[in-house]
């Protein structure tokens, strides 16, 4: 099968490991985080609040600016286009309070109104920029050496080259007809809502997910009780934690359960290694599923069109 020219976009996740922007703080000065962004721009945010945890660090994603949010938070926008309208709300009602605005974007209005700004390229879809979304924060607060980033792009090659197993779950999941489903536990819960979002954006599929253990409180009564219900999902795990009392819980739920338990382990010795790993092979393979599912997977026109149809709304 020939590869589609959305690929493209998603090899350069490893020209954006190399991105080296960051904002001009000490970060030790900073007391709590406040992150604002919508859908691919946005889960940037969620990413990174589970990769940094010496202090607080919230996600915004509505129009407004949570009441608590003081001038004494590092106030940050994400936005790829820099015309989102729902951070641009959230970035004016910051200043309007006084809270300097830190901008991720590659221009647009937000470009225009913040006080510090990193500037990343533009000429992607905002969900196949994670790494230019994603490296600033990490640059700022964590600090990626450059040994770092060549171990991290090392990884990123080697799946790229041994991607058979990803076509054939992606086949899988194409002849399955079933809705996938995502589990996920630290440090990696918030990539099986990366997952989700990549299905329905990629792959036009719904889909669901959730973490553990919390999934085994409310949904695993339907998994395992409701056999013509939990039929209808092809089940998926990221495999967090090896260590985790989690992973302990999805060994007996796949003991009990009557469907199959497909578990995708990250690759890699440090946590950054493993978090890309990840976040390439989620995309390789819901851009393979959009394509044996005879999808454009760069087509989101019906965003497009609300986001018009908005624009002539005051």
């Amino acid at each position: 099968m020939a590869e589609d020219k959305f690929y493209d976009q998603v090899y350069s996740l490893k020209d954006q490991i190399r991105f080296g922007g960051k904002f001009s703080i000490n970060p030790k000065e900073v007391k709590a985080i406040a992150i604002s962004g919508m859908g691919g721009s946005g889960v940037s945010g969620r990413i990174f609040s589970e990769a940094f945890q010496d202090i607080p660090v919230i996600t915004i994603d509505s129009y407004k600016l949570p009441k608590f949010v003081t001038r004494d938070y590092f106030f940050v926008a994400v936005s790829y286009s820099g015309n989102t309208e729902e951070t641009l709300s959230v970035a004016k009602e910051a200043k309007s309070r006084g809270i300097k605005i830190n901008a991720i974007t590659s221009g647009g209005e937000l470009s225009k109104i913040c006080d510090n700004l990193v500037k990343i390229p533009s000429g992607l879809q905002p969900r196949e920029a994670i790494g230019y979304l994603l490296m600033p924060l990490l640059n700022t607060f964590i600090g990626v050496n450059e040994e770092e980033r060549t171990n991290i792009i090392s990884i990123l090659e080697a799946l790229e080259k041994e991607r058979s197993p990803i076509w054939q779950l992606a086949q899988k999941i194409v002849d399955s007809r079933k809705i996938p489903y995502i589990l996920s536990w630290e440090p990696f819960s918030s990539l099986s809502y990366r997952f989700k979002t990549q299905f329905n954006e990629n792959s036009k599929l719904f889909a669901l997910n959730h973490t553990l253990s919390e999934q085994n409180h409310n949904e695993l009564v339907p998994q395992l009780m409701n056999n013509s219900m939990a039929d209808k999902f092809i089940f998926l795990a990221i495999e967090g934690d090896q260590d985790s009392r989690s992973r302990r819980r999805l060994e007996i739920m796949e003991s009990k359960s009557a469907s199959e338990i497909i578990k995708i382990r990250p690759k890699g010795e440090s946590y950054l290694e493993k978090l890309f790993y990840i976040l390439h092979y989620i995309d390789f393979l819901t851009v393979e599923v959009s394509l044996r599912l005879s999808y454009d997977p760069e087509d989101v026109k019906v965003l497009e069109n609300l986001k018009a149809e908005l624009s002539k709304i005051k």
